[in-house]
């Protein structure tokens, strides 16, 4: 208290703001290496399977009426080359380029201009959630473990329970971002689909 006291106001102020500014800083290089580490263990299905989730989901005919009014969206979800994707521009934060982002980014974005009520920035943000608390939570325990002055069984304790959050944000955020892909591709199609004319009944035949 000594110290902090004989800080006077405008000084105080100014290292107030550089804590928040490093506080900023830390948080984007820990979502970076939380995605980092997450494109190292999610598994990317390839194009076909990926479309082959999306017709089982939503229907073979109104995923083909999307992609039909998204050429582009096509060209990502069917390229002939998986590995083709990897020499285009890379995104930011940590993230695999890849034929579901680069459909992700796409839809997304068409949703925001057209439909925002069928987007999934919801989604998004919780995603961006669970990362960046991934490091913190490692940090904090080791904190607790190695500063703190506790007997054995509460370390073991705080080292149990960092492991165990760990597995469920990484389990919570690998799920996340697959629902997060399927969703966005169609509620993109419900878009298309909405702005087609109705088709003609089936008739019924004993």
């Amino acid at each position: 208290m000594t110290e902090t006291g004989s800080v006077s106001t405008p000084l105080a102020i100014v290292l107030g703001l550089n804590l928040l500014a490093l506080s900023f800083i830390a948080g984007y290089i820990f979502r970076g290496l939380a995605f980092w580490l997450i494109g190292l263990i999610e598994k990317i299905p390839d194009s076909d399977t990926f479309m082959a989730q999306l017709k089982q989901t939503c229907g073979e005919r109104s995923i083909d009426d999307c992609l039909q009014a998204h050429p582009q969206l096509a060209h990502y979800l069917r390229a002939s080359d998986p590995g083709g994707l990897n020499a285009g521009p890379h995104h930011g934060g940590g993230h695999r380029n890849h034929h579901r982002l680069q459909a992700l980014n796409y839809c997304k974005d068409r949703l925001r201009e057209k439909s925002p009520m069928l987007a999934v920035d919801n989604n998004e943000a919780e995603i961006n959630i669970l990362t960046s608390c991934l490091f913190p939570v490692l940090f904090i325990s080791a904190d607790i473990i190695w500063i703190g002055d506790f007997p054995l069984p509460v370390n073991l304790l705080v080292s149990f329970s960092c492991a165990g959050t760990w597995v469920g944000l990484l389990r919570s955020t690998l799920r996340l971002r697959t629902t997060e892909s399927v969703s966005a591709v169609i509620n993109l199609s419900y878009t298309v689909g909405a702005q087609q004319p109705p088709s003609p009944p089936i008739p019924i035949t004993n």
